[in-house]
């Protein structure tokens, strides 16, 4: 359906003081109508506007009319009063309105218009574009006028400070250089052949020619003729290195897919496992081909919108990038709730509930904050996938979680992925990160202060000195530039004594209890176990002044600055967080880091260079072996390969295709000797072999 256009009087009840009405127009942002759902009218107002349809409220006729406000709708109809208003009525939000001074400079003429079907102009009617060529211009005005509205509305809603935006934008233009400059990693023909490729589709979908096979096929069939083979593959997989990876999940999340059988196939909504093809072309008619049609065919970007958050298709991460490809200047390439999330809530201050609604309202900040040139196709990709890296580098630690824990199976990428987010968000600054590995022998004086041997005096003794430890020098560094973030990184966090290391200071990690350096703030400050011992020495001699942090009263105190992020990391493999004590867990945000497919598939290159034409098999062989190591074996997650781990089978494989032999050779060499270090704590030394064969061959099956 198409967005309609409603204009209403602001006269809301008969003999009612139309001021009073007026201000609650303008003030609450709100159209109103005197009636109930009982009357014709009110019906109307209830049922036939929909959310993202446009109300015009206007007085009077043709060349006389008076203009209040215009605007989306945005909630449904209540009847109720409202303060602010003289009387109970039916109401409806508006958002992103047009105030009454625009509206009167925007040359709206109404002489030739249609008073629609009610033919009553003074109370409620909707225009008709279609119909009628004044309508049509009134129409084309308004919708003009609200994109600048929307753009201008949100704008001056962003969160952003003015120094988040600067950094911001040095990020931005740090990124798109380095990007377009990076050979093999930006190709600006592929984004081209892409949009080429889904016109194909595109045809197909509006002309009614698309079939189950054209939507969901095997990429072996012989009538797989499209490109990816099928629309499903083709959104998910053959455009996720120029439009990104919609993640669903499952390929049962497509609604209805073709089994590995490829006679039988599974529809979600009916919970059929094995239907017939008769059955699966029944649904598809009736639930999908028209669904993709609509959404196609709307050229309106918040008309998508609102047809893909209403469907009930479970993975609409899909028809969102079915939409983005006919909007690529509308929105961003990214499709995750919780990345869409973050960004919407780091950026704007709004209450916009769809997560696809969030997607265009970001893309519409940071073009205009970024100054993103939307004719380069190319930048509108760079756009993305900068704030895709922006939002997962924000995601390890920010003001609200300033200590966070990464945790997993080995080769999951934590130590890589926090150095790459540092590189990033420090724009290559390594004074302002730090990275340190924990041991069992690492100690409070190596990480706070304390007294430790500095050579031999002349008489041969052993000479101590009190020093700083890293931690606090590192803070010390943070104190002198609080206006910028720094990041002190911890590996193997769980090896050492925690409670030990940091002894009195752990305290001071917690987000209410930093030091405020920026506002001279010494609230939160302690004592150490050594400030005594350097309030000694400083009467002694005032070089020792350097080993303080802060002094505050002629007291030696030490703070953690509100600037400072801490990072741990651990493989949960070596030592279950449980070895947290709980004041310990409670100080951190726990982020899991798995096993990602992703990355297997899109940076497993035959040579460095290319794909490997099974890449797909592969992906699903890498599945198969840890979920039969975690269920199979009971071992749980903790035990499965990371994806490092999979990815050197690209110095394995001498041919394009990978083969059941260099599986066997990538097991052998890299997984076979740790999985049977993890199988001795659960089964005797007798079955070790038998159980790996296993393994080896659960982890072969896939592979032709």
């Amino acid at each position: 359906m198409k967005r309609k256009y409603w204009v209403i009087s602001p006269n809301v009840m008969n003999g009612a003081d139309e001021t009073e009405w007026k201000n609650a127009i303008s003030n609450l942002k709100r159209a109103f109508i005197g009636y109930d759902d009982q009357h014709r009218f009110g019906q109307i107002f209830k049922n036939d506007i929909r959310i993202g349809d446009v109300i015009l409220i206007a007085q009077g006729q043709n060349s006389n009319k008076k203009f209040f406000l215009c605007g989306f709708v945005d909630s449904e109809a209540k009847y109720e009063h409202l303060d602010g208003t003289p009387e109970t009525v039916q109401n409806r939000k508006l958002k992103f309105t047009i105030p009454k001074e625009k509206l009167e400079k925007l040359g709206l003429d109404f002489n030739d218009s249609t008073w629609g079907e009610s033919k009553q102009p003074a109370t409620l009617y909707h225009l008709k574009p279609n119909e009628v060529q004044a309508d049509k211009k009134i129409v084309n005005l308004l919708a003009a006028e609200l994109e600048k509205q929307i753009i201008k509305q949100l704008m001056e809603n962003i969160k952003l400070s003015a120094e988040r935006q600067i950094q911001i934008k040095a990020l931005w233009n740090k990124f798109k250089t380095e990007t377009k400059e990076e050979d093999g990693k930006f190709n600006s023909d592929e984004v081209e052949k892409r949009i080429t490729e889904w016109q194909l589709y595109k045809d197909k979908i509006l002309n009614d020619t698309l079939s189950l096979d054209g939507y969901t096929n095997t990429l072996s069939s012989s009538t797989a003729t499209m490109p990816g083979g099928y629309l499903c593959n083709f959104l998910e997989r053959t455009t996720r290195i120029v439009l990104g990876s919609s993640k669903p999940g499952t390929a049962f999340n497509f609604e209805v897919k073709l089994n590995d059988d490829n006679t039988t196939y599974y529809i979600k909504s009916t919970n059929q496992s094995n239907a017939s093809r008769q059955e699966a072309e029944n649904y598809f008619n009736e639930n999908i081909k028209g669904l993709l049609k609509n959404i196609v065919s709307q050229t309106d970007p918040l008309e998508k919108i609102q047809l893909v958050e209403n469907t009930s298709y479970s993975a609409k991460q899909i028809l969102m990038k079915l939409a983005v490809l006919d909007n690529l200047s509308d929105f961003l390439y990214i499709y995750s709730t919780q990345w869409l999330e973050e960004l919407y809530n780091e950026f704007l201050d709004g209450d916009a509930e769809g997560i696809f609604t969030k997607n265009h309202q970001v893309c519409i900040i940071a073009k205009n904050l970024l100054e993103v040139n939307e004719q380069d196709k190319n930048e509108l990709v760079l756009l993305s996938r900068f704030l895709l890296r922006f939002v997962n580098s924000k995601a390890i630690a920010d003001t609200n979680n300033p200590n966070v824990i990464m945790y997993g199976p080995p080769g999951t990428g934590k130590t890589f992925s926090a150095k790459s987010s540092l590189d990033f968000v420090c724009q290559g600054d390594t004074s302002r990160y730090e990275v340190l590995q924990f041991h069992p022998s690492f100690t409070y004086e190596d990480f706070i202060e304390g007294i430790k041997p500095k050579g031999v005096s002349k008489d041969g003794n052993i000479r101590f000195e009190l020093v700083n430890g890293v931690f606090k020098n590192f803070c010390i560094k943070a104190k002198k530039q609080p206006k910028k973030d720094f990041y002190f990184v911890v590996d193997e966090i769980n090896r050492a004594n925690l409670s030990t290391v940091f002894g009195e200071t752990l305290s001071l990690l917690e987000k209410d209890y930093r030091h405020d350096a920026e506002n001279n703030n010494n609230k939160n400050l302690i004592r150490t176990q050594y400030s005594t011992l350097i309030e000694d020495l400083i009467k002694e001699d005032d070089k020792f002044k350097d080993l303080v942090y802060e002094i505050d009263n002629n007291e030696v105190k030490f703070g953690v600055p509100k600037n400072v992020f801490f990072i741990g990391m651990m493989n949960d493999v070596d030592k279950s967080i449980d070895s947290f004590d709980l004041a310990l867990r409670r100080r951190f945000k726990w982020i899991r880091k798995d096993c990602n497919y992703e990355v297997i598939e899109e940076e497993t290159l035959f040579k460095g260079k290319e794909e490997f034409q099974n890449i797909g098999q592969y992906v699903k062989a890498c599945e198969k072996l840890n979920n039969y190591i975690s269920n199979d074996l009971g071992l749980g997650k903790s035990y499965e390969f990371g994806h490092s781990f999979f990815m050197k089978i690209g110095d394995i494989a001498r041919r394009k295709e990978i083969t059941a032999n260099n599986i066997e050779i990538l097991f052998n060499l890299y997984l076979r000797p740790t999985l049977k270090e993890y199988l001795r704590a659960v089964f005797a030394e007798s079955e070790l072999d038998s159980k790996l064969d296993e393994a080896l061959n659960k982890f072969k099956e896939t592979i032709k």
